[in-house]
């Protein structure tokens, strides 16, 4: 019985889903709010609407060959074979359970590599937003899949030691995984990014003395100001703060810098800053805290529930098995958790637009906006319930009107 209602969760899961997205990609037509019609012309908007449109189809392929994958996995014994694979490599529980989860992992990444393919060389390239060459995605999978088997699986091999010897599993794993998200904050910009991009310092010119002068005038410190060379890989535009307090950095695209004026560039630093002033980097990682309390509560009792395995074919309680459910059951709490998080998100988003046009970017700010929606072929016409259940940041229109406000 457990394991049907696994399954139709599952799949009640994954037809919300498609739902969901199905009805913001028939919205797609829906008249343009009259703040954000000069982001495209006629031209611009058929290409971005044939971009949307096969940018979905892609998804809605992906997301239905994912969900057959795990059920036919589920409904046709395939992990207790895999369990039984791992058993005669290591007798130890710890590795044993690294190669069952190691497997499955990797199993899933291959089948993630063709639409990645077709996302990047076929749609992406197709609408001029790809930048990426053969040799570089091939070395960018070799790279994201080391770091997955050095540095996913030290954490889990860590995991795994607390829950078979700890007795308080949930708050030594707690206090572990909050160590982790410091030192990934810290390390992000010196050690991660330069895994994949170069960094190289912002020249001396306007732009740095602005970002600098702005600072300045708002008591923000700023350790270092970075350029990378994000146009190696996409003409898509972004900008990012990174660390906190005196580790605190920027990093802005090349492509950034090349496609928008310095006043533009620095409303969107001033936005970044609001958050910080507003204390919403804090509040974000209290709330990610609380959320991963609540979820190693979940994380447990999937480890230790004997009858969830036994009807899927194990003998006994399975910690791998445990593990890989837990991973797919994260899609349905995400969705009850979604909801509330991101119209705290949104709420935030609109008062660190508040924050740069009190300090004199309004008009920057708005034409920034349309720069990035413009540039990244941004929807303007999402569907308000999509809006509600995901989208951390409010849609462009609706953050122009509470900006001329």
């Amino acid at each position: 019985m457990i394991n049907i209602l696994t399954i139709a969760i599952i799949l009640a899961t994954f037809a919300f889903d498609m739902w969901l997205s199905i009805l913001n990609y028939n919205h797609r037509t829906q008249p343009i709010p009259d703040n954000v019609k000069d982001i495209y012309d006629t031209e611009s908007y058929s290409r971005w609407l044939n971009y949307t449109m096969e940018n979905f189809r892609l998804g809605m392929i992906a997301k239905v060959l994912s969900t057959i994958i795990i059920v036919a996995l589920l409904t046709f014994g395939f992990f207790p074979v895999l369990h039984r694979f791992s058993l005669t490599i290591s007798a130890d529980p710890i590795i044993r359970t690294l190669i069952f989860v190691g497997i499955y992992m990797i199993l899933n990444s291959l089948i993630d590599i063709p639409f990645s393919y077709i996302k990047n060389f076929k749609i992406e390239e197709k609408y001029g937003f790809n930048k990426t060459t053969k040799k570089t995605f091939v070395l960018d999978l070799l790279k994201s899949l080391i770091m997955m088997i050095v540095l996913g699986g030290s954490v889990l091999y860590v995991l795994l030691s607390l829950y078979l010897n700890s007795e308080n599993f949930i708050l030594y794993t707690w206090l572990f995984l909050v160590t982790i998200m410091i030192l990934i904050n810290i390390l992000y910009t010196k050690v991660f990014i330069k895994i994949f991009n170069k960094l190289t310092p912002l020249p001396d010119g306007e732009l740095k003395d602005k970002i600098m002068e702005f600072a300045q005038k708002t008591g923000t410190s700023i350790k270092s100001i970075s350029v990378m060379d994000a146009s190696r890989r996409t003409k898509k535009l972004n900008a990012f703060f990174s660390g906190f307090g005196k580790f605190k950095s920027i990093v802005l695209y090349d492509n950034l810098i090349e496609k928008m004026s310095s006043d533009e560039i620095v409303a969107v630093l001033a936005h970044e800053i609001g958050h910080g002033k507003h204390m919403d980097t804090l509040r974000n990682l209290l709330m990610a805290l609380i959320q991963m309390g609540i979820m190693l509560y979940f994380l447990q009792l999937f480890l230790s529930w004997e009858a969830l395995s036994i009807s899927f074919g194990f003998e006994t309680v399975n910690i791998g098995f445990g593990l890989i459910l837990f991973s797919v059951f994260l899609s349905p709490i995400d969705i009850l958790l979604d909801v509330p998080l991101s119209a705290i998100s949104r709420w935030a988003e609109y008062r660190a637009d508040g924050y740069a046009k009190e300090n004199g970017y309004k008009e920057a700010m708005i034409t920034a906006l349309k720069r990035l929606a413009q540039e990244n072929f941004a929807n303007l016409t999402p569907h308000p319930l999509m809006v509600k259940m995901t989208y951390s940041h409010p849609p462009i229109s609706q953050r122009i009107q509470a900006l001329n406000k």
